[in-house]
Formats: structure tokens, C-alpha cells, sequence
């Protein structure tokens, strides 16, 4: 057995066995004694897998240039680019795989996606719908039309489309099971006993609380099931109805179980429109926070700047904290105090942010989101990334600003610099994928 065939096998063994890093030492191996460009398309699968995608890319450039008629390279590189926030490169890509095969349904995925983060939605929904026409069982073509239709604001389909997310590739995750059925799109909800049930992130289930007393005026009762970081605070907003941690046996007398994300589909909702304040802080905790902040002489700013880092498209909404520091050092300048909102600050970033005598860090200090709510109604603004933070900012009515990456969730809508989705909500944009610096600087304005 030669040693490269050797190696092969040792890094298909190790795939097999969830062994990404060994799989990747042996293919780099494998490269110095045999470079071929299947295993530099190999290796550069691996580094995907291992969301290294930048490093990925020019691994996948070197194997086309050796095989520029390979398929699957071509579309292992446009998924490669899109998870570097490299969109434009990535629509090439798919656009020369589509010009020697139209009907490539991949690429045509692949340029779907390309498209919408370069903010062409209505392409992208022209190409989701030629990708349903030919398959309506496409579920994945579904589900992004539904995100082309939210950010087009196509409510009507796009609600029909969104149930897609419960089918396809990336499927989000059933309900947890119960006796009490799933409500249907079509079924009735009117009279009955529900049970609405969060289901995706801590910021979707903040957003969608809006709906629950829509749906309270037409069902008999309707009980809450949140995550557990949640509940304080949602009990706390309606102390009278039963709210229950997500996966809890629901009382005996419900009748249907409906997915958070469903309400609108449900109640008919054409034109959510943005909202005003519906949660409120608990006024004991903001007279435990007022104590524990201290006195202070200027205004005060909330600040969050990173999201959930298990995400894969947190590295795109989220900025390093050195591109917040020269804001920082104007506004504290400026005689602003700073809470860091952000609960998971890790050493470096407080290491960073400790040279700041005007910035406090209260990291765990911050036991659950009705604390992250008191310490938010005794700042002037919060400024944060896509977060679960500006959702509660914007659910409480506080003034904020979001800062958000060149294609924005649906939630923000286009291009739009009000409060798409909340009243009290800003938006500040990267004009270019991966542009931070402009926005940090058009946080000047920001400081009360």
C-alpha cells in the first residue's frame, strides 16, 4: 500500500467517525505527496464542515483551476463564499455553473441565496418561484421564497411559505411532543384552548410575543410555553396566564398547540406594521438596578455587540469589539456612561473594554432577560447588533439602534432607517457586505 493511499483511507476513516480535525491533518498529508485536485476539494470540504470557509476558498480556486469544468467544485466554492460574506463572487460562481447547466437546481439554490444578500430580493424570488414551478415539494425553495415574500413585504404568501421551515434541509426542529395536537394551517383557533409554543431563537420568541393578545381575543384561553431565560420576564408582562418552560406538559384541557412563529398565518395578519412597547421591566428590578449601577452625571448606553457564536451566520451580524472602541472613547468622553448588555463577554473583550473608567461589564451579573430589561429602562439608548438584545429593546419601547449587516433579516426590512419592526427601533446599515467602519462612525449622534 503507498502512502498516499494509505493516508486516503486513514481521512475516510476518520471522516466516517465525526473526526474532522484527524480527517484534515491526513489530508494535508495527503496534499504534500499528492496534490491532487480532488483532495485539495476534499480538504476544503473539511474546512467548511469546520466553518473555516475563508480558509476553504482558495483551496476550491486552485482544484478548478487544475478542473475549471468541475460542477461540484465550483459549487462547493459559491457556498464557501456565501459563508465569507462574499456574495458577488458567489453569484459568479453560480452563474457559470448555470451557463453550462441550466438546470443545475443547486446552483440555482445557490444563486437564490447569493442574491438576497445582495439585496436583490425580488431575483431571488423570481428564481425560488421557477424553482418551485419545476418542484413543489421543494421545501427549501419554500422556505427562502417565504424570506424573499417577509422581505418584500408580501405578508400574505410569504406567512404560507414560512411554514416551509418545518421541512427541507435545515429543517427547524418540531415542537416538542404532547397529546395536545399541532395546529394545521386552515384549522380554527376560535373558542379553543391553545397552548402557543416559542420555537426558534430568543430573539424570534421577543418579536412574536406581539401576537399573543391578538390571539387572546378569539380563543378560549391561551396558555405560553418560552425558553427558560425568558420566563421571568414574560410572567412577569402577564402574571395571570399560564407560562410554562418550552417543553412542559401542557394542561389537560388544551386543544390545540401552535408554533410562536405561526401566529400571524393564523390570525390573518396582512401588514404587521411596527410595534409599540408590549413588555414592560419589573419595577423592583430597575430600583435593585439604579442601586446597583450607582448615580451617574450624563447619559447612559446599552451596549451589545455580538450575537449567539454557535450561529452560522453570527459572524456576519456580529462586529468585533475593537471596531466599537472609537465610539466608546468618544462617547465616554463625552461624559456617557456604558453597560455592556452582553451577558457572554469573554476575557478579551472585557481585557478591551476595562481601559474605560465610564464602562461597566456586569456580565453574569445579568442572571436573566428581565435584568437585561431593568438595566435597559435606566439607559437612554441601547445600540446593539441583530440580537436578542435590540428585540427586547424594541419589545420595551426603549430608544435603540440596530446595526446591521449589508443584507439585513426580513425583519428590518429594505433599506429602511425607521423601526421596521418596532417603534422605537433605528436601523444603521453596512453599505457593502462586511463594512463595519461606516457604521460605527455614524454612531456619532448616538450619545444623549
Amino acid at each position: 500500500m503507498t502512502l498516499a493511499h494509505e493516508l486516503q483511507q486513514r481521512a475516510v476513516a476518520a471522516l466516517g467517525s465525526g473526526r474532522l480535525d484527524e480527517a484534515e491533518r491526513c489530508y494535508r498529508e495527503l496534499l504534500a505527496v499528492y496534490p491532487h485536485p480532488g483532495v485539495l476539494h476534499n480538504l476544503g470540504l473539511i474546512l467548511v464542515r469546520l466553518r473555516r470557509d475563508a480558509e476553504a476558498v482558495p483551496l476550491f480556486q486552485q482544484s478548478l483551476a487544475v478542473r475549471p469544468g468541475d460542477a461540484n467544485v465550483r459549487l462547493a466554492l459559491s457556498n464557501a463564499l456565501l459563508h465569507c460574506d462574499r456574495p458577488s463572487e458567489a453569484l459568479a460562481c453560480c452563474e457559470a455553473l448555470l451557463a453550462a447547466d441550466p438546470a443545475n437546481r443547486d446552483a440555482r439554490h445557490n444563486q437564490a441565496v447569493a442574491l438576497r444578500e445582495l439585496n436583490r430580493h425580488g431575483e431571488a424570488a423570481a428564481v425560488l418561484e421557477a424553482l418551485l414551478a419545476d418542484d413543489p415539494t421543494d421545501a427549501d425553495a419554500e422556505f427562502n421564497l417565504a424570506l424573499a415574500e417577509l422581505m418584500l413585504e408580501r405578508y400574505e404568501r410569504a406567512w404560507i411559505h414560512y411554514e416551509a421551515r418545518w421541512r427541507g434541509s435545515a429543517a427547524q426542529l418540531p415542537l416538542p411532543p404532547s397529546a395536545a395536537p399541532v395546529w394545521r394551517p386552515g384549522e380554527r383557533l376560535s373558542g379553543r384552548v391553545v397552548l402557543v409554543q416559542a420555537e426558534q431563537g430568543l430573539g424570534d420568541t421577543l418579536q412574536f410575543l406581539r401576537f399573543v393578545p391578538c390571539l387572546d381575543a378569539v380563543a378560549a384561553r391561551v396558555d405560553l410555553q418560552v425558553q427558560p431565560e425568558l420566563m421571568a420576564l414574560v410572567r412577569g408582562q402577564w402574571p395571570e396566564r399560564r407560562i410554562d418552560a418550552l417543553g412542559a406538559a401542557p394542561a389537560p384541557d388544551v386543544e390545540a398547540r401552535i408554533a410562536l412563529l405561526s401566529l400571524p398565518l393564523a390570525l390573518k395578519v396582512e401588514e404587521p406594521g411596527p410595534a409599540e412597547a408590549y413588555l414592560r421591566a419589573d419595577p423592583m428590578r430597575i430600583a435593585c438596578w439604579s442601586n446597583e449601577l450607582g448615580p451617574r452625571s450624563g447619559g447612559r448606553i446599552g451596549v451589545a455587540w455580538r450575537g449567539n457564536p454557535s450561529k452560522r451566520h453570527d459572524p456576519r451580524r456580529s462586529l468585533p469589539i475593537e471596531a466599537l472602541l472609537p465610539w466608546l472613547e468618544a462617547a465616554t468622553a463625552k461624559g456617557c456612561s456604558i453597560v455592556a448588555l452582553q451577558r457572554d463577554a469573554n476575557d478579551q473583550e472585557r481585557a478591551s473594554l476595562a481601559g474605560f473608567a465610564r464602562v461597566d461589564v456586569p456580565g453574569t451579573r445579568l442572571r436573566d432577560f428581565e435584568d437585561t430589561a431593568a438595566v435597559m429602562a435606566l439607559c437612554d439608548q441601547v445600540v446593539a447588533v441583530d440580537t436578542a438584545v435590540i428585540h427586547l429593546a424594541g419589545a420595551l419601547g426603549r430608544p435603540a439602534t440596530v446595526l446591521l449587516k449589508f443584507s439585513s433579516d426580513w425583519r428590518w426590512g429594505i433599506d429602511r432607517p425607521d423601526g421596521a419592526t418596532y417603534r422605537s427601533v433605528r436601523a444603521l446599515r453596512q453599505h457593502a457586505p462586511g463594512e463595519w467602519a461606516p457604521v460605527v462612525r455614524a454612531l456619532s449622534d448616538i450619545p444623549p
